[in-house]
């Protein structure tokens, strides 16, 4: 049996190996790598040279794309690493392969399509009561021309004689089995030789669609609704999911802290000094509340489970409503006379001091 060998020559430096300097982020080494992967990749520069320097490549970008192993090989240099299973580098292996993907254009056959985000914008009511509402987004659907085969009219899909309709390929790389995404079918398992006119083979198209999305009651900015299914296609068949991102309006009666609700009310100053009857309006219809004599501003009420529906719980909030003595924009002459009679008789009056002479004691 053929010794192994490469474990105790002399290393060349990672950083030397990448072309990347010391202080390059974790970006410069993906892209360094990228350019070296797809240079020297089995695939593309078959021979035991370009499998050397791929070997090289894999190595150093598994050490410094690793913040620890990094900062280890920085202070300690190749020794500082005993240890740390570099060799074989079965630890850095497991997430090569989607790195491949990204580079030669591949993805997994089963994975699912991408998931979409929409932005609504809903009334201050609608997000409180909870609502409908029919939006309009532009994702892919399946090629009407061809039903989604991606194949010209009478011609569909052949087995790709690369990966023999598995949508993957093994190779070795020294003592260890990579498996990674087919290079020729991208995963598909398929080729299409003959593509459809309307797709060109892509199996897929952009078309405008219509979703009913159900508002729950007591949703607030911020708030992302998740419908199952209704992303972007995948490769086979399978939809991604679609993110509902709300914004509510501002509201000019309500403002909302939580589940509570907060509103102002005038009253008149007559009702203010002898009490009586004030409507306070709710997020659905109104209530009449009993006013004190000689109310004092600000005066509140508090309407118990007349605020927000808790999203957790099966509660709503209050409403808290804040009475203030309102002023009249506009007064009439008989009101003004009246006014003045009242403020006769409301203010004290002012007692004049007399004056004594110098002899008003004798």
């Amino acid at each position: 049996m053929r010794p192994y060998v490469g474990a105790f020559m002399s290393k060349r430096d990672y950083y030397e190996i990448l072309s990347v300097q010391k202080q390059s982020d974790e970006v410069e080494i993906k892209k360094a790598f990228r350019k070296l992967a797809l240079e020297y990749h089995p695939d593309r520069n078959p021979g035991p040279e370009a499998a050397e320097k791929f070997r090289e490549a894999q190595e150093a970008y598994g050490v410094l794309s690793d913040p620890e192993k990094r900062g280890l090989y920085d202070q300690y240099g190749h020794a500082g690493l005993s240890g740390q299973n570099l060799e074989g580098m079965d630890d850095v292996f497991s997430g090569f392969q989607s790195i491949f993907a990204d580079f030669f254009g591949a993805s997994n056959a089963d994975r699912r399509g991408a998931d979409l985000l929409y932005r609504l914008e809903v009334d201050f009511r609608e997000a409180v009561l909870g609502c409908s509402k029919e939006i309009t987004l532009s994702r892919s659907e399946a090629c009407e021309l061809c039903g989604g085969s991606g194949a010209k009219a009478g011609t569909k899909p052949e087995a790709c004689g690369t990966c023999r309709g598995r949508g993957k390929v093994s190779r070795n790389q020294g003592f260890f089995v990579v498996s990674q995404t087919c290079p020729t079918c991208y995963g598909q398992g398929e080729v299409i030789k003959t593509p459809c006119s309307s797709c060109r083979g892509e199996k897929i198209q952009k078309r405008e669609r219509k979703i009913d999305v159900q508002v729950p009651a007591g949703v607030d900015t911020g708030v992302r609704l998740r419908i199952t299914g209704e992303g972007e296609l995948g490769n086979r068949g399978k939809r991604g999911d679609l993110f509902v991102e709300l914004h509510v309006k501002a509201d000019p009666v309500f403002e909302r802290d939580g589940v509570d609700l907060y509103t102002r009310v005038y009253v008149s100053y007559p009702t203010a000094v002898l009490g009586g009857e004030a409507i306070v309006p709710l997020i659905e219809g109104e209530k009449s509340v009993h006013i004190p004599k000689l109310m004092k501003a600000p005066h509140r009420v508090v309407l118990k489970g007349e605020g927000v529906q808790d999203l957790r719980k099966r509660k709503r909030g209050d409403l808290i409503a804040e009475f203030q003595i309102g002023t009249p924009e506009e007064v009439s002459s008989e009101a003004k006379e009246l006014l003045e009679k009242l403020r006769e008789c409301l203010e004290p009056k002012k007692k004049s001091k007399s004056k004594k002479g110098f002899f008003s004691f004798l």
